[in-house]
This record gives C-alpha cells, structure tokens and sequence, in this order.
C-alpha cells in the first residue's frame, strides 16, 4: 500500500513522462511488482501520539470514470477507484492488480519499480523475473528418446485406478496404456512427456533424465541433532513411491487424546492429509530443468520440514501465499494429479494444511525459511494448546463464527501468539463479538484474547499479566486482578508474577491495597475457604 495526502490535485498521466509521482507512476511500478493499493487523502506517516495516519481528505480524481479510462487507454490494464468518506473527509482508494503474465508495465517508455518511497528506473533482475514468467511448461516438453516401454506397469495401473475412482468411471480400467496417457495428454504420437516419466517412469528412465526426482527422509529424535536417526531416499516412479513415503512418516507418529463432551478423538503429530499433500505441492511444484537438488524432508518430534528446489514463482511471497490465486510451474504435472484427485489445484489443500494444524493446538506452519532458490514449508507437530482447539469450537457453536474460513482461524491464531494482526476489519468485529479484547495505546497498541477464554482454560491470573505487561508496576498488577476477578489467594498471587516475587514482597503489596481500602481478607488464616477479596462495584 502507498499513501498519499494529495490534498488538492494529483497528476494522473505524469505530465508527458515528467512527472513519475503521478497516478500512472505508482500504477506502473505497484503493477509490476504484483499489485496493491494506492490510497489518497492519508498522510503517509504514523502520528505519534495517535499511533495512526492522518486522514487529510483529496480533491484528486474528481472523475473517476474517465481516470479509468485515461489509464485503460495508456497502459491496457484495468485499475478500480474507489471513494469512501471519513469524518466528512474524502479518501480515494485505487485498487491496482498486477501486470499481465510475462508483460512489464512501461510508464511513458520505462519500466518502473518502487525503491522506499522512490519510483526508479526496474533492475534488470526483477525485469528478467516478469520476462521469464512465460516460460513454457517443461512438464510438458516432450523425451523424444523415451517411449512406453520406459514406464512401469505398477504406476500406470495406480494412475488407471486414481482416475477410475476420482471420476467414478470404471471404463478407464479397461483402456490401453497408450490411450489412457493420450487421454491425459502425458503422450502424443508415440512420445511422452517429462511428467510421464517423474510420474509413472521405470528406475532406468528416472536415473537417465531426472536424478534429481527424488526424496531424500531425515528422522531425528532431537530436531538439534547434526547426524540423522534415520535416513532413506526414494527415486522411483511417484505414484508407486507416494504411499511409501506417507508409511515412512507415519511410523514415527505418536497420539494425543482429545476429549470432546463425550466423545475422544486423536490428534496426531503428523496429520496425514498435511503430509500427503505437502509431500504433492512440492513434487507438483518444484523446479525440474537445472536443477541437481532433490526434495529433502526432514522429521523430529517437534515439526516436519519439507525443503524443494526452486524459489516462489513471480508474484507468490511467505505472505500472500494462502490468499493469491494459484501459479504452476508444472502445468501439466499438476493438471494430472488433480485430475487423479491427489491434488485440489484450487489451492484449498494449502488452506486445509493450516487449518488442520491450528485446530489441532499446534500452532501456524510457515514458509519463513524460504529464500529465492527454496521453497521451506515447516509444519509443527507438538500440541501447544490443547484448551484452544476446544475453545474454537466453543465459540464457534456459541457466535455462529465458522472456522471454515481459513483467515478467521489464521486471525485468532495470531492473536493468541503475537497479539497483532493487520486486519482492522476483523480487529472490530471480534471485539465486538467479545473475542479478543485491545490493550495499550498508539503504537503500542496490541490485542489479546478476550476474559472468557482464560476463564475457560482456568488461568484467570494469565489475563491479568497479559492485558497489564508493566510488571514494575507491582501495585496496579495485582489491584486490576482483583477488579478482573474479584477475589484470590497467595496460590494466585503467585502465578500473576510468575514466582518473580516473593510471598513477603505479595504480603507487602496486599497491606497496601488494605490499607488502602480496595481489599479486605475474608476467613480464617490459612484456612482453604479464606480470600482477599475486593470491595469495589
């Protein structure tokens, strides 16, 4: 996003290519590094004391029609505007998306991009990057070298069978294995493709043309280890490895029980629809042409790392990655495999990966360790939170909240663990909904789950320390525990200060809070039934 105040006027074409900083400008660079938005009326910098930017209001863009057509006409991309008004102020919002495939954008001759808050002249790296997105698909280049005597019959049986079941139409398993793969397009006169080959090859063809379809397992009982427990590497056919490597996974499993009213069920360590299709996404998605590297997995009790060669396609970072629309690298690899049904190519096996392992308490997988040359997926697999998962479903059924929604589950999620989230929209209507609650000011500002979800869990003392994080402020500590719960005793007092205090140092705070008339104690010394208890309304 780029905020502008543009109070009064704002170029739209840029003068003749004089003038970057105009409308075109930003449109040209935002849309070739992806798309974004272009807000006017807003200052560009936070105010201090408010923690928030400045809306100021525009006079920009008076006729918003024919702006989107002036652009239209000058770039052939297609921008929406948008007019909101704030406080009697007027702010225009222009909603850019991201060049055509393969097609930089050139403003008046030049190509641009953003550096800060500058509009430069495009490096010729990130130039190449947008040229090359329309490189052809190589799982569809043809092996002019190999014919259907270098397949293996037990793969085109399980493709046979995949598709009979996926379709529910058992004639495919009386079709010749020419036809079949005709009918898949992995063949065409006589000549496979390379998808043939890494999906259904023998292991001569494999070691021939693609050494680098393979998989590499790494098991270790310690994540911080340097030499592996275990190690085994497959370099076969998929369709007859993928069951195999799933087993491999899946004898390292260990359970956890989870009770549910009446009914247990198991959570386990590694979830086999997250493995599976992580196992799928980087066989379907990684890069094949030059490169050595095969795909490495690697499991200890703590996560399952998955690491394939070949980088995010243009446009795809760690960030959007769940919400962009889907990019292939193997078209035809991954057309075969949703059509097979190993694979959802809509992108909701992804979604389904991260909902599964937030429901299951182990917390959010990330791609964080990934970098231009790798994909890293890192997927947990230790229940951090087990009163979480059955507090989702609690509210879920309570507020008619559904959890299908994958950014609904990612919202809560990064306010149990981070306390933030950029999602303002979200932000108001759960707060509203009683579900998470703000605390602080300005940019300070953070958010925490709401009393009734540490009341739910029985750590009443956790919500005090969480909304009140001053600790030195020993005094308004404890005198906001007693206004949250209205009663306590030393045992509590004790885990709101995490034992960094002492019972005397407690006694002490206690004394003044009586003394000063918030507090009194109620029952016999040392007695179970006896509590300080707060007098306020």
């Amino acid at each position: 996003m780029e905020f502008k105040e543009a109070k009064d006027q704002f170029s739209i074409l840029g003068d003749g290519g004089r003038q970057r900083k105009s409308l075109l400008g930003y449109v040209v660079a935002i849309g070739n590094e992806g798309g974004g938005h272009l807000i006017l009326g807003v200052k560009n910098k936070i105010n201090p004391i408010t923690g928030f930017r400045d809306i100021v209001g525009t006079k920009a863009i008076e006729n918003i029609e024919n702006t989107k057509s002036q652009i239209f006409r000058k770039i052939n991309l297609r921008i929406q505007i948008e007019e909101f008004f704030i406080n009697a102020k007027r702010v225009i919002v222009v909603i850019i998306p991201n060049h055509l495939i393969g097609q930089p954008i050139k403003f008046h001759g030049q190509y641009l991009m953003r550096v800060g808050e500058e509009l430069q002249d495009m490096d010729s790296s990130t130039l190449r990057n947008i040229l090359n997105e329309k490189l052809y698909d190589y799982s569809a280049e043809f092996c002019s070298e190999a014919t259907l005597n270098d397949l293996d019959l037990n793969a085109i049986n399980v493709l046979k069978n995949k598709w009979a079941e996926k379709t529910k139409n058992n004639s495919y398993l009386n079709f010749s294995n020419e036809s079949l793969l005709e009918k898949l397009s992995l063949l065409k006169n006589k000549i496979i493709t390379n998808a043939a080959i890494i999906l259904l090859g023998n292991d001569e063809i494999i070691n021939r043309y693609f050494p680098n379809s393979e998989f590499i397992f790494e098991w270790r009982i310690d994540i911080n280890k340097i030499n592996f427990d275990f190690r085994k590497n497959w370099r076969s056919a998929f369709l007859n490895i993928h069951n195999e490597i799933w087993d491999t996974v899946n004898s390292r499993n260990t359970r956890v029980p989870f009770r549910q009213g009446f009914f247990e069920k198991d959570i386990w360590s590694f979830d086999e629809y997250s493995i599976r299709e992580a196992v799928l996404n980087a066989f379907a998605h990684r890069e094949y042409k030059n490169r050595t590297e095969p795909v490495f997995l690697k499991l200890s009790p703590e996560k399952f790392s998955i690491k394939s060669p070949g980088g995010f396609l243009p446009g795809v970072t760690p960030e959007n990655i769940l919400f962009i629309e889907g990019k292939w690298r193997n078209r035809l690899l991954m057309e075969t495999l949703e059509r097979i049904g190993l694979v959802e190519r809509a992108g909701v096996g992804l979604d389904r990966i991260f909902k599964n392992n937030i429901m299951d308490g182990k917390g959010m997988p990330d791609f964080s360790g990934s970098d231009p040359d790798y994909v890293v997926l890192d997927i947990p697999s230790k229940v951090q939170d087990i009163n979480f998962v059955e507090y989702l479903q609690k509210i879920s059924a309570e507020k008619q909240i559904t959890f299908d929604e994958i950014d609904n589950i990612i919202f809560m999620e990064n306010i149990r663990t981070v306390g933030k989230s950029d999602n303002k929209e979200k932000i108001n209507k759960f707060i509203k909904l009683d579900l998470i609650e703000k605390v602080g000011l300005g940019r300070g500002v953070r958010y925490i789950l709401s009393k009734d979800y540490y009341g739910f869990i029985d750590k009443k003392e956790e919500y005090t320390r969480r909304k009140w994080i001053d600790r030195n402020i020993q005094k308004e500590l404890l005198l906001q525990y007693f206004k949250d719960h209205r009663r306590g005793k030393m045992s509590d007092f004790l885990r709101l200060f995490e034992e960094r205090l002492t019972r005397r140092q407690i006694q002490g705070l206690l004394k003044i809070l009586k003394a000063e008339e918030f507090i009194y104690f109620d029952g016999k010394p040392r007695s179970v039934d006896a509590f300080w208890k707060y007098k306020g309304n």
